[in-house]
């Protein structure tokens, strides 16, 4: 254990609550306990001295009504403790499952609390624009049973520092999320998350761009507790000249009628590498899987793992023509 590190951690939790300093302090004293994480070294090699964000939270939805609740989630922990001390880092980036969701919870400083409570309906998405240099921003969503809601998240990581951005969204029974996502990252490191809970009888569509760094890892996953739970996913990714992306995609659960969906679509210039994981269940689920994977170049088109000569000169061109018209990512075109 680094004596230094969790001294850093105890010092920056002060006045936190009491669960909270202690959750914090136990990640760093466990964390050699747990697996590794994929690719995790040369993120953790980073963070053994960091420097953590306080002063961002201007940039922050701030909103605490009855319709919704909308809150950085510094302040959310001292309004809303119930709520997150049951949810935080328990249910969908799951802090004991690895290494490097240890660190990312005791380093934790900044992002966005979101609660819409049960059977409400917005009908204006909720846009999140964070901008901020923190290494490990979080993003905690629950939405109530029967609730409906659009979330926007275009925020601005400025470090130049490894960065791992997580986002949680929970689901109660039949409630319906879309989440989309296309944030600016400054670094080279990039290694995001997002993962959710859902209910039965729930449906989430998620719309990502993964970011344009050197070298990106991106987990999109999501407990499918009980039947008709639905998720639904699509990616689009464009990696630049000699730079590496690798995209997983998984799914837990059981229940009738519970299925999962995901298409990806990507553009890769010269020397430039995007690996599309296999959409797959984590213990063998029967689940109903359905996965449309393509990634093209000036040379070559591959579908599904199948090659095809390539007839798309540049990037706008192929988005224009692989994207769904009706999808938040046409902006790609």
């Amino acid at each position: 254990m680094n004596e230094e590190l969790l001294k850093t951690v105890q010092k920056a939790s002060q006045g936190q609550p009491d669960w909270l300093q202690k959750k914090r302090s136990l990640a760093i004293m466990l964390q050699k306990r747990f697996p590794l994480a994929n690719q995790q070294q040369a993120w953790l090699a980073k963070w053994q001295e960091p420097e953590l964000v306080t002063n961002d939270e201007s940039s922050l939805l701030n909103h605490d009504g009855d319709d919704f609740v909308a809150l950085p989630i510094n302040m959310a922990v001292q309004k809303y403790p119930e709520l997150l001390q049951e949810n935080l880092m328990e249910k969908a980036v799951r802090w004991q499952d690895n290494q490097l969701n240890a660190l990312h919870l005791a380093l934790m400083d900044t992002g966005q609390f979101i609660y819409v409570p049960d059977e409400t309906k917005l009908e204006k998405p909720l846009k999140v624009g964070l901008v901020t240099r923190s290494n490990n921003p979080h993003n905690l969503i629950i939405v109530g049973a029967g609730a409906q809601v659009t979330v926007i998240e275009e925020s601005d990581y400025k470090t130049q520092s490894p960065l791992f951005a997580a986002t949680e969204i929970l689901m109660g029974t039949g409630a319906q999320v879309k989440f989309c996502q296309n944030n600016h990252y400054h670094g080279d490191l990039v290694r995001q998350a997002v993962h959710s809970y859902q209910a039965r009888g729930s449906k989430l569509e998620v719309e990502g761009v993964i970011p344009e760094n050197q070298q990106g890892y991106s987990s999109f996953y999501s407990f499918l507790d009980g039947s008709d739970a639905h998720w639904n996913v699509q990616l689009a990714s464009m990696v630049e000249a000699d730079c590496q992306q690798e995209v997983v995609t998984q799914v837990d659960g059981y229940g009738e009628n519970t299925s999962a969906q995901v298409n990806e679509w990507g553009w890769v210039a010269p020397n430039a590498q995007l690996k599309w994981g296999k959409l797959a269940t984590v213990d063998d689920e029967p689940l109903e899987l359905h996965q449309h994977r393509v990634i093209a170049s000036n040379e070559k088109t591959v579908v599904n793992d199948q090659k095809e000569t390539s007839h798309f000169n540049a990037p706008g061109d192929f988005f224009k023509a692989q994207l769904p018209a009706n999808s938040w990512l046409a902006r790609l075109s």
